[in-house]
């Protein structure tokens, strides 16, 4: 082996560490750079010379520069990010519901209620006395009023929730159109046989935006290009996108861009949103349709065949409606019988309430008054359309939806912490083969700085040897 060869071998020694030391230099650069891969300088050694006494090393060379990714903990991350999004968004919406009812509460609509039966009572007490009828009035309306508010508060709710749904299929569509384009500058990129590290790291980290959107399955082609699909269904390919769109009727839905079937399936936060909208306050608002409904039907019953006196002396008239049933309902107005549309009737006042029953002779008469007082405990048949929905007292259906929200919303706050805790778990995971660890980079800039300075040293041991040459040589 000449000279030469050893200066050689120094040469592409130096070249090899200082290569590594850049890359090392890279990793620490990045280290809090969110979503970059750490890279690796793999070093082999090169091809050796054959004698006929044996095999001599030349040195050492770069075999590859790799980026550290395990697509396993990639899938792993991105299904338990989606699954804490879903969980995160549906606790948030429970938790609002929760805070709409508000109860226990001293002001709630189970107070309302009570304090609507407890001025009955009152007036079976003394039925000729105007101040308690007045009284009757304001309970009832402060139950309706209560009503309409959480139907409008839930309406609102989801009025919310549904744009927060159309604001994330627009991102999920500008996600798909950046990764169609890093897709195809990845495969141009790597056509030439070397890899394109920071595109991918790129389009990783626009990946893991989708997931918590939509979830999904993560699809590489072996051009480099991925396909991304949600439910079973394409998202991006290559460089196809498939745009969504909301179909913001009931239920709401996501589709194809230009098609009204819904895209099942779809998970994430968009996914959660969809549920809310769909499932999750309709549900609720038909609880509560169902209680105003049955208030209406049942008070009213009682009421209209009640009598009414007026005068001095007093004449008897039939008692009217105590809430509003005009058909049709108001112009522009919710439906009546719903918590939205639930008010008193038009003709109410205190002295047309009725206290006195059918066919009683004179206003002292405490049949009507007592009927009604009686419902605070009182079995009803509650419906939601043509179906029955419970059988039990208005307190203890109130109860019943309050404490299911309540169920609901616990769950809700168990699944989205413990959702919470696998992505983090995740993230960690991935993290400790794809994230950047200073003092590991530190101590490998070390290791190859005194391997340069090494393979140095031997350029001046070559040097040394060719002085000695020249000198016997003289």
């Amino acid at each position: 082996m000449s000279i030469g060869s050893i200066l050689n071998m120094a040469r592409t020694a130096m070249a090899a560490q200082q290569t590594a030391v850049q890359v090392a230099s890279q990793n620490i650069s990045n280290a809090t750079t969110a979503g970059y891969s750490r890279q690796r300088v793999d070093l082999a050694t090169t091809q050796p010379t054959v004698f006929p006494y044996g095999s001599v090393g030349t040195g050492v060379g770069i075999q590859s520069i790799t980026r550290s990714r395990d697509a396993l903990l990639d899938t792993a991350y991105r299904q338990n990010s989606a699954g804490a999004a879903g969980a995160d968004t549906t606790n948030t919406a429970l938790s609002q519901i929760q805070s709409i009812f508000g109860e226990p509460s001293d002001s709630g609509l189970s107070a309302s209620i009570d304090a609507f039966w407890s001025s009955w009572s009152d007036l079976a007490s003394d039925p000729t006395n105007s101040a308690a009828k007045s009284v009757v009035v304001q309970t009832g309306n402060n139950v309706a009023v209560t009503l309409n508010r959480f139907g409008s508060q839930l309406s609102q709710l989801d009025q919310d929730n549904r744009e927060g749904m159309n604001a994330e299929v627009g991102q999920v569509n500008d996600l798909s159109k950046h990764i169609a384009e890093f897709n195809r500058q990845i495969v141009s990129a790597e056509s030439g046989g070397q890899p394109a590290y920071d595109l991918r790291d790129a389009r990783d980290r626009l990946v893991d935006q989708m997931s918590t959107l939509v979830g999904g399955q993560v699809i590489e082609h072996t051009n480099g290009s991925i396909a991304i699909y949600s439910g079973g269904r394409m998202l991006v390919d290559d460089t196809t996108v498939k745009q969504l769109q909301l179909n913001n009727g009931q239920p709401p839905s996501v589709s194809y861009a230009g098609s009204v079937n819904p895209l099942d399936g779809i998970a994430g936060s968009l996914g959660a949103r969809i549920t809310v909208s769909k499932t999750t306050i309709p549900d609720v608002m038909a609880r509560l349709d169902s209680l105003a409904s049955g208030l209406v039907q049942t008070v009213n019953g009682i009421h209209s065949a009640g009598t009414v006196f007026t005068g001095n002396p007093p004449v008897a008239s039939a008692a009217g409606n105590f809430f509003d049933v005009t058909v049709p309902p108001p112009a522009g107005g919710d439906p009546l019988q719903t918590a939205r549309g639930i008010r008193l009737a038009p003709t109410l006042t205190a002295a047309t309430v009725a206290a006195s029953g059918a066919g009683a002779t004179g206003p002292g008469n405490n049949t009507v008054a007592l009927s009604l007082a009686a419902l605070s405990d009182q079995v009803v048949t509650f419906t939601s359309g043509a179906a029955t929905v419970a059988t039990t007292s208005f307190s203890g259906f109130y109860s019943q939806a309050v404490g299911e929200v309540a169920s609901s919303a616990q769950q809700a706050q168990d699944e989205s912490s413990i959702q919470g805790t696998l992505a983090s778990n995740a993230l960690n995971r991935r993290e400790s083969v794809s994230g950047v660890s200073t003092d590991e980079e530190l101590l490998s800039i070390i290791d190859h700085q005194h391997a340069y300075q090494a393979a140095a040293r031997l350029v001046s041991v070559v040097d040394e040897m060719t002085q000695v040459l020249v000198t016997l040589g003289q």
